[in-house]
């Protein structure tokens, strides 16, 4: 009998390489620079608009209507230039231009809404508590420098950001798919 006819069907298949594709910190920042430069952009005109920068040298403070009015702005913006990709390809505008993606743990696109409000709220959460929000945002980006190099956020909604031009990872013969 040859080796063919002896293998089981229940053997599993042989493997590759598992491949990290993770996306470097230099491509993150990269990604988080262009989304903070085109969201500074659209929200400077509405600032000047509002008068919110006289407001706020006059007063040394913006008064709390204003600073409502501008946070609603800013998740407006937000869904107007991102919502489309992150629900489509798991990817905000910097993302799409340098070529990473935020994907679940097994390289699948997440569902919309357990992506912005497990990873997005979160972190826009974290930023409104008084006086230690600031320290909370930066633990969850220092978390970056771990070993798996994801943030805090990327762990509360069990996500990665991959590289899409690593190829991605086997795992039992079988590859990941993202549909990106």
């Amino acid at each position: 009998m040859s080796d063919e006819q002896q293998s089981s069907p229940f053997t599993p298949p042989p493997t590759g390489p598992v491949v990290d594709n993770t996306a470097s910190l230099g491509k993150r920042l990269q990604a988080m620079v262009i989304d903070v430069v085109i969201m500074m952009v659209c929200i400077f005109p509405f600032a000047q608009n509002q008068g919110l920068m006289e407001i706020a040298e006059q007063q040394g403070t913006i008064p709390p209507e204003l600073a409502l009015k501008l946070v609603l702005f800013q998740l407006m913006m937000f869904f107007v230039l991102h919502g489309f990709l992150l629900h489509q390809y798991g990817q905000t505008i910097g993302k799409r231009i340098i070529g990473i993606a935020i994907v679940t743990m097994d390289n699948q696109k997440p569902p919309f809404l357990p992506l912005i409000l497990q990873r997005y709220v979160s972190q826009w959460l974290m930023g409104l508590v008084p006086v230690i929000g600031i320290l909370l945002r930066l633990a969850d980006v220092l978390a970056i420098f771990r070993d798996d190099k994801r943030c805090i956020h990327d762990h509360i909604a069990k996500t990665k950001v991959i590289d899409l031009k690593i190829p991605v990872s086997h795992h039992q013969g079988k590859p990941d798919s993202i549909i990106v």
